[in-house]
Formats: structure tokens, C-alpha cells, sequence
């Protein structure tokens, strides 16, 4: 089993990128290696987390690549995404580095190796490999088809606003529709407050756009972990669709800048109406 792969400054900084937003949702990081693909995936322990899938383009991520195994050129293994990050972080300002698979001491690692003003840094972080065909248990869910599908304004200030609602209340509402407006809001005993985009584009890929304009749907959500999912707005992206599943969940996927690297995509557990009671 081999693995060694080469990537370019900037490419560095959009798969660092990508590992942050990650490691905010969790640091257990399943990696995937295949010959023209790299996934990622975090999955919060039981229903009520968050999980998260990255799918990026090799070719367009690395400068070099190269992967050999038995299991038809395929790696799984697991890696604790903050020391990921924090490798890939120390690179920065290097022209390329390298990334391959190891041993140091028989404990398999994923080193990570930069070079800047004639110094060189090595990182080796522990994995645990896995059997490739258990890539099949950190797949995205299958989910249901969206009532609503929207894509979310570009300004940061959407972060924001999220950020302050944590602070008012546990549980934020989102409402949605097709006509293109999305309101977040939360509710306390003495007061309702609300934050309106309006505009928006509707998004129709797998929706009857004759039958689906007037759709409408809310979803309540752990306003904390809405937070967390959030912190995509420091990734460069091209487009981030908000896609609601009433009664199941809040699905967003973000399509990386430039367009053809990849995607990320978020679930977000939506709550029964009873879960504050509970709380």
C-alpha cells in the first residue's frame, strides 16, 4: 500500500481550507483515497449530530499523485483532523508539499513535509488504517427530496447573524421558500426575532419546477451546531445551496472555488417540536 502526492501553494491553502471547516464539526476524520478522488468525512456519534462529506477532484487538488493498494488502488484510513490542519497550516508559505503515507516506529502515519527559507518540516501524524470496502459506512445519508431549495447570499454577515441568535436561544427556526426568501428566526417567551434575506435564487435540480414553486418549509435546529456548519464562510466557494427537508433535516452544499475542485457538504439534524421541553 503507497500513497505520495504532491500539491502547490495555493491548492494547499484551499485544501486547509476544507480540513478547518471540517475539524469544526469534529476532529475523528475518515480520509478516502481513490485513483481520481479524495473524500473526507466526519460524522458526529448519534442522531443528533452533525456530519459532514467533502468530495474532492484529485487531479485538480494535486500537482503529483500517485496510489497503489490491493484493494483495487484504494486507501481508508482515519486521522484526528486538528493535527491535520495544523500540519497543512505550516505550510503556508512553502512552494509545494509533500504528503505520503509511512511508518515511523511501525505506527502507521500520514507525513506531511514542507520546505520554506531552506528549512524543512515534517509532520507525521498517526492514522489508523482501515479496510477499503468499509467506505461504504462513511458515505453520505440517503435523504428524501427537499421541499426548498436555496441558494444563500455570498456576504459573510449570514455568519453573523447566526452567531448572535446563539446567543439569545438554544433552537433556531428557518423558514424557506421558492419564492426566495429565507427568514431565520428565534423565540423566547417575551419576544420573536427574525432576520429576513429576500431574493434568493431557488435551486430546481431534482424538483418538478412546474409543481414545486410555491413550496414552503421550517425547520428548527441546534443553533450552536447551524454555528459550527457556518464557519464554511471562510472557505472560497463558488455556490452554497441551502436545501430543507422538513422534518428531517437541513442539508447545505457548498461547491468549492475554483468549480471543479470539489464540494462539502453538511446534515444538520433538524428538532421536534418537544426537544426544548426536554432540554
Amino acid at each position: 500500500m503507497r500513497f505520495k502526492a504532491k500539491i502547490v501553494q495555493d491548492k494547499l491553502l484551499a485544501f486547509a481550507g476544507v480540513i478547518g471547516a471540517i475539524e469544526k464539526i469534529g476532529t475523528a476524520c475518515v480520509v478516502h483515497l481513490t485513483e481520481t478522488r479524495v473524500h473526507l468525512s466526519v460524522q458526529e456519534s448519534g442522531s443528533e449530530g452533525v456530519d459532514v462529506y467533502a468530495e474532492l477532484i484529485q487531479d485538480m487538488l494535486f500537482h503529483e499523485y500517485r496510489i497503489e493498494s490491493r484493494a483495487g488502488n484504494a486507501i481508508l484510513f482515519e486521522a484526528n483532523a486538528s493535527l491535520l490542519l495544523q500540519a497543512l497550516n505550516s505550510g503556508k508559505t512553502s512552494p509545494t508539499c509533500q504528503i505520503k503515507l509511512a511508518k515511523r516506529a511501525g505506527q502507521p502515519c500520514l507525513s506531511i513535509e514542507t520546505r520554506a527559507l531552506e528549512i524543512e518540516v515534517v509532520h507525521d501524524i498517526p492514522v489508523k488504517v482501515m479496510p477499503a470496502n468499509e467506505a461504504e459506512y462513511y458515505l453520505p445519508p440517503k435523504v428524501h427530496s427537499p421541499q426548498v431549495q436555496l441558494e444563500l447570499p455570498r456576504q459573510r454577515s449570514l455568519r453573523t447573524v447566526v452567531d448572535r441568535m446563539k446567543a439569545i436561544d438554544k433552537f433556531l427556526f428557518v423558514d424557506a421558500d421558492m419564492g426566495g426568501q429565507l427568514v431565520f428566526r428565534v423565540e423566547k417567551a417575551d419576544a420573536t426575532i427574525k432576520t429576513f434575506y429576500s431574493n434568493l435564487t431557488p435551486r430546481f435540480e431534482e424538483m418538478d419546477a412546474n409543481t414545486c414553486r410555491k413550496n414552503m418549509s421550517s425547520v428548527k435546529v441546534d443553533v450552536k451546531k447551524l454555528a459550527a456548519v457556518m464557519s464554511m464562510y471562510a472557505l472560497r466557494f463558488d455556490t452554497a445551496i441551502c436545501c430543507i427537508i422538513g422534518g428531517y433535516s437541513l442539508v447545505l452544499h457548498v461547491i468549492l472555488s475554483p468549480i471543479n475542485i470539489g464540494n462539502l457538504t453538511y446534515y444538520v439534524p433538524v428538532m421536534d417540536a418537544g426537544d426544548d421541553l426536554a432540554a
